[in-house]
């Protein structure tokens, strides 16, 4: 589900920070760098390209994977830390257009950057931020539901078992951005994603710390307000379990069909329900639960046709939104795998420390990206 992740590298006053787990980067002999290895954590948005971050900036791939480079011009500045930088906020629209939302550190102020060339130039739009919290913000999100209109959700530190959240929207494709409000007191513990199906109706779904209910938040009014899902517990939240709810997936005619991904923890372990709707969220039905399986290692291609890292080493695969799954290979590398994702319902990849593997049938036979061909 690769529905939930981040990526990429750059120079700061002329020195390049490379990550501790990027393995460095060498200057090529063009206008480019290039990656010795790959970003922990990317994004393919289609069957060779794709894009990455790491503390050095914002890279990209063009032929599946296999190098990652960005131009000598790349200027998005990264936090100081990998903490930091798993949370910032980032869209990845296609192969050749990027938003990212960074600061240049704490109360800094807060920018989007983005580049409609695989990141030979990037556009600087400052967020009107209106409290100091949000420049330097901690954490954030952002969603596009179409080229004129988005959304970015700002969160602070949590403090006191509270984390302030503020929503800024553009309706010019990201020219002008405007804060639609304080949701603080809407959307409850800590987020853990945004998307909107349209221009109006949007889901924030958070991380459960205690609450009685499935933490997912909806709005109808474009992000104005908000009220909580109504969503059946399933029987596996029963005793002290606690979940974890992320962004739902829409698609089909319309953006009708959903799937809205549902992690359960109990006694330590993780297993998955999934949610799914076939009226454009207006009501949900959950599936049966899989257990050994966690949010970062699912994938949704659409609300219909997803993947499953299961514990003992197992790939899974639906395509009825989580109602049925099965066995499509077996093997150690998707135990070690921490990310999975698919570009078509043929095209993935399995990634994780020194693991990086893709796939071109749908996940059946895997190919070993770091031994050469």
């Amino acid at each position: 589900m690769r529905v939930y992740k981040i990526l990429a590298s750059l120079f700061i006053a002329g020195t390049l920070l490379i990550s501790a787990s990027t393995i460095g980067a060498t200057p090529a002999q063009s206008s480019s760098i290039t990656l010795k290895g790959y970003p922990d954590n990317f994004q393919m948005t289609g069957v060779k390209e794709g894009w990455g971050i790491t503390l050095g900036g914002v890279w990209h791939t063009a032929d599946g994977a296999l190098s990652w480079k960005h131009p000598l011009s790349n200027t998005v500045p990264m936090p100081g830390n990998d903490v930091q930088l798993g949370k910032l906020a980032h869209y990845f629209t296609g192969d050749n257009e990027a938003w990212i939302l960074s600061a240049y550190g704490p109360h800094k102020p807060t920018a989007l950057f983005h580049t409609l060339d695989k990141g030979k130039s990037w556009k600087t739009i400052r967020l009107p931020v209106k409290k100091s919290w949000e420049q330097g913000y901690a954490s954030g999100f952002m969603h596009f539901p179409d080229k004129q209109g988005g959304y970015i959700l700002l969160c602070s530190e949590p403090a006191l078992g509270m984390m302030e959240k503020s929503l800024y929207r553009t309706v010019d494709g990201g020219t002008s951005w405007s804060r639609v409000g304080d949701l603080t007191a809407s959307i409850a513990a800590y987020p853990t994603g945004i998307t909107f199906r349209d221009s109006d109706n949007g889901w924030i779904t958070s991380s459960n710390h205690g609450q009685k209910s499935i933490l997912t938040f909806r709005t109808a009014d474009g992000g104005k307000s908000w009220k909580p899902e109504k969503l059946i517990s399933p029987s596996a939240l029963s005793g002290y379990a606690y979940s974890n709810s992320y962004p739902p997936v829409f698609s089909g005619k319309d953006k009708k069909d959903g799937v809205l991904p549902l992690e359960i923890v109990l006694n330590g372990v993780k297993s998955m329900v999934f949610y799914t709707s076939n009226n454009g969220g207006e009501t949900w039905k959950h599936g049966p639960g899989i257990q050994g399986v966690e949010a970062s290692r699912t994938a949704w291609l659409n609300a219909r046709s997803g993947w499953a890292l299961q514990a003992g080493g197992r790939l899974l695969a639906t395509g009825d939104g989580g109602g049925s799954w099965k066995q499509a290979a077996k093997g150690s590398a998707f135990d070690k795998a921490t990310e999975i994702q698919f570009s078509t319902s043929r095209t993935g990849w399995i990634s994780g420390p020194e693991i990086l593997w893709s796939t071109a049938d749908g996940g059946h036979t895997w190919r070993n990206l770091l031994i050469p061909s």
